[in-house]
Parts: structure tokens; sequence; C-alpha cells
């Protein structure tokens, strides 16, 4: 049975390099193979403040989510992750569980085909609602 999990998470500007690895054509090919589009180049980083959410991140990395495979491209190694599909405010998202990240359980990136903070008026601060979808489902 396909559960869907509710999360509250505060709009904040990462480390600035969500669009580079995003961006770049092994992922995107990726992406367009097992999400069925090519996102935005970038993140939207929500910092999780209820421990109810963070325990419910934790358990996300557990599932097997859509599964992305690292690969290495000019010299430099691109990290496998696991992709759960989900909504915000009626648009698409994408979070992202990255094998080898700098960020711990309580941030979630998500991407999107859309622009998320121009699509849905975002700025850093912004309390926002994901549902995240557990299990994987067709493109």
């Amino acid at each position: 049975m396909n559960q869907d999990h509710s999360f509250r998470g505060r709009v904040f500007t990462g480390v600035g390099k969500g669009a580079y690895y995003v961006g770049n054509p092994g992922y995107k090919q990726s992406f367009l193979e097992k999400l069925g589009y090519v996102p935005f180049p970038g993140t939207l980083n929500l910092k999780l403040e209820s421990s109810e959410d963070i325990e419910r991140r934790k358990q996300l990395r557990l599932r097997p989510g859509i599964r992305i495979g690292g690969f290495e491209a000019g010299g430099e190694t691109f990290s496998a992750l696991n992709c759960f599909n989900g909504t915000m405010k009626g648009v698409r998202v994408t979070l992202l569980i990255i094998d080898i990240t700098h960020y711990d359980d309580t941030v979630m990136e998500l991407i999107s085909p859309a622009y998320l903070r121009r699509e849905l008026s975002l700025k850093d601060g912004d309390v926002v609602e994901t549902r995240i979808e557990e299990q994987p489902h067709p493109k």
C-alpha cells in the first residue's frame, strides 16, 4: 500500500551546489528516464523543525525509492541517490535522498520540473508543507 508522508519545513538557501549537480548531463538523463522529467537546475531546500518530521525523513532513507546510480564524469564522482515523488501546493516535486551529502536528515532537498521559488512565490524563511510518497510509482 502506498503511504504518503506530510512534512513541514522552512525554505532556506543552500550552499549553491544543487544547480551544478542537478544540471549535470548524467543526472539529467537519469532523471528523465526514471522520473519522466528533466528538473529545473537547482534544488529547493527545506529545514525540518519537528522531531516527527525528522524521524519520518530518516525512515525514508531506509526505503528503496527510485534508485539513480552513481557515476564518474570528468574525473569527479557523482553519488547514487533515491528519489521519492510528491507534491507541494499541487506542484510535482521529488525528494532526493543522496548517499553522500553534507546535509543531515533535518534537510529535504527537492527537485521539480518547475522553478519552485518562482512558481510558488517562495522565499527564505517561508514554511511549506510537502507530501511525499513512500513507494515509487511509474512515471
